[in-house]
């Protein structure tokens, strides 16, 4: 139960500064205009604008959090959600929207808000029915990492062959030159292999234990040497990178991301697996 409704929104500082930028930019750009080159000058002064407004707009996004309801506000208007209105849970990678029955209201909180993390727990806790551990029996890893490495292997074999094919034409063969992007499809093809092994593909729960389906192995958790189930990120200069930690009671954890339908889901139906087993071993006293 909230007190008061919680708003999660980007530091005030953080929009001062941005203003601050664009400011100077803005100056900048209009001291050092020149006639002469007209049709540029538009040209960077509408890209600069394009960028002004997307960052304004992303700094001004705010999620409210209450008893009654959810709320995500822009500078283009506000969308709610009563907690029983919610219907459907929907989402891609690190995002989740909730959606009414009938789709036409969406909210969709930002996972780059300072606390998105207590957002999506708070979801959770006020309509665990959505997060149903025997709906979400089995859940697999998306194409989101296999299609960006796949592309890039076709990318790196092509252009290999052009290369090799021009090279062999031309007297002056050098094979240092083709040996190059060889490595480099290596190399590729080895971190790719690296991560298929590292992050689990498959995640299965059964009443009593959890599996993790890698590429070449799998591992089977019981339930009772999980401590602690956690939604946590690491900061990159692309933004938040969010992943669930599983912590187990020897202090040691392993990390889960990229499995469908996203991240929250998983999160959340890890959560309610969790709880359940621990309140099923607090009534009858096993360990």
């Amino acid at each position: 139960m909230l007190d008061e409704p919680r708003i999660y929104r980007h530091p005030t500082s953080q929009f001062v500064i941005l203003v601050l930028v664009f400011v100077v930019l803005a100056v900048g750009l209009i001291s050092s205009w020149d006639k002469s080159t007209d049709i540029s000058n538009f040209v960077i002064a509408a890209l600069f604008a394009v960028i002004f407004l997307s960052s304004l707009y992303t700094m001004t996004v705010k999620t409210i959090v209450s008893n009654d309801g959810i709320s995500t506000q822009t500078i283009l208007g506000t969308r709610t959600l009563n907690w029983t209105e919610i219907n459907a849970v929907t989402g891609w990678g690190h995002s989740i929207k909730l959606k009414n029955m009938n789709g036409d209201v969406t909210v969709a909180p930002s996972p780059q808000l300072a606390g998105y993390e207590e957002v999506v727990e708070f979801i959770g806790s006020k309509r665990p029915d959505l997060f149903s551990p025997q709906e979400y029996s089995e859940m697999k890893r998306g194409f989101n990492l296999i299609i960006p490495m796949a592309g890039l292997a076709f990318a790196l074999i092509g252009l290999l062959v052009a290369i090799t094919t021009m090279q062999m034409l031309n007297s002056s063969f050098t094979p240092v030159i083709v040996f190059a992007p060889l490595a480099f499809l290596i190399i590729a093809l080895f971190a790719f292999f690296w991560m298929s092994n590292t992050l689990p593909q498959s995640l299965t729960l059964e009443d009593r234990s959890l599996t993790l389906k890698y590429l070449f192995r799998e591992k089977v958790i019981p339930a009772n040497e999980i401590k602690s189930i956690n939604l946590r990120y690491m900061q990159t200069r692309n933004g938040k990178n969010y992943f669930i930690a599983i912590t187990f009671t020897n202090k040691k954890y392993i990390r889960i991301s990229g499995l469908s339908p996203n991240l929250p889901v998983v999160f959340l139906v890890l959560r309610n697996w969790h709880g359940k087993r621990a309140s099923i071993r607090l009534t009858t006293g096993q360990n």
